[in-house]
């Protein structure tokens, strides 16, 4: 079986799960929490990853020309 064939089996169930319940998010993962619950198997779950510190700070947008009135009635700052 390739990937293809996998990729494609794979999407069209999770296409029929989401239509079985009128693609509403809740319904579905209150679907997916029951059978989480009723499986026997313990279910491992990590911490989630923190987010890399950022390495340099963020800077405030400068203008760098006068803008041009795009219509009759508007009026440019300054």
């Amino acid at each position: 079986m390739s990937n293809e064939d996998i990729l494609s089996e794979l999407r069209a169930w999770r296409n029929e799960f989401a239509r079985s319940h009128g693609y509403d998010i809740r319904a579905m993962s209150a679907t997916l929490s029951q059978l989480d619950n009723a499986c026997e198997r313990k279910v491992v779950r990590g911490n989630p990853r923190q987010p890399a510190p950022a390495t340099t700070p963020n800077q405030s947008l400068q203008p760098t020309k006068a803008l041009i009135s795009v219509s009759p009635d508007s009026t440019s700052p300054g």
